[in-house]
């Protein structure tokens, strides 16, 4: 029986909320002073409705300085895009009227360039010296020790202060003593990443910057570094890396 209570009055309050929410809709929609405001203006005619809000609206905004502030601002804004555009548009359309010190100014058209899809291709075609181009440092020397994977380059025997020349053209990289081992050294740059290494040198008689040939006496035989005798130590790098002197050098016999 209390549950039947209890169930029966739940209802009946759900009902009366419900009513309750009803009226108060029907208030806010028809009741309310905006509402009525609304319901006056609609039926007016057209034009009094307009000057009658149009009234109410500047009467609200000179009692709310805020408001007045605000549509100040927003006016001050719009008439700013307007004469923007317009100073834009009329000056687009008078480029070519633009004088400066009397010549006119013309503006050139922004319109696409299309891409260039044909390819020039020109160059110059330059002579490689061949293996049998390039000659031995010193003359009727003999290698007294070849290349291998514990020696990098060829040790060339000849008498004291034989004349060393470079295998072929090319630029002094450097010209000095280095304490590695090679004693007074000299190095020469032949391009297209060839480089030649000359060791154990008595004289130097080159600089930095000078430009070599084959005929071209850049040091001769001696015994500085470490060595047990008179001779040359020649390297090859292509690179960055050694390689035999005997894979650019004629076959001796």
């Amino acid at each position: 029986m209390e549950i039947t209570k209890y169930i029966k009055r739940l209802l009946i309050y759900s009902i009366r909320t419900k009513k309750a929410r009803g009226r108060s809709l029907v208030h806010l929609i028809f009741k309310t002073p905006i509402s009525k405001q609304v319901r006056k203006y609609l039926s007016m005619e057209a034009h009094l409705a307009f000057l009658t809000s149009a009234r109410l609206l500047k009467h609200q905004i000179s009692i709310r300085p805020r408001i007045k502030l605000v549509v100040a601002v927003v006016l001050i804004l719009a008439l700013t895009c307007v004469s923007t555009a317009e100073v834009s548009a009329y000056f687009k359309t008078k480029t070519q009227e633009i004088k400066v010190n009397g010549q006119p100014i013309l503006v050139a058209a922004t319109t696409a360039k299309k891409p260039n899809t044909e390819v020039e291709i020109s160059g110059n075609v330059v002579a490689k010296a061949e293996p049998y181009a390039y000659s031995y440092p010193v003359d009727n020397g003999q290698i007294s020790q070849g290349y291998s994977a514990y020696h990098n380059g060829f040790d060339i025997a000849a008498p004291l202060n034989t004349s060393i020349h470079p295998i072929g053209s090319g630029i002094v990289e450097f010209a000095g003593f280095v304490g590695d081992g090679h004693g007074n050294e000299v190095r020469v740059d032949h391009g297209d990443g060839l480089k030649t290494v000359y060791a154990h040198m008595n004289k130097i008689n080159v600089r930095v910057g000078n430009m070599v040939g084959p005929t071209s006496t850049i040091g001769t035989i001696g015994l500085t570094g470490r060595t047990t005798g008179p001779h040359v130590h020649l390297e090859v790098w292509n690179h960055g890396a050694t390689i035999s002197p005997g894979s650019i050098l004629p076959q001796k016999n």
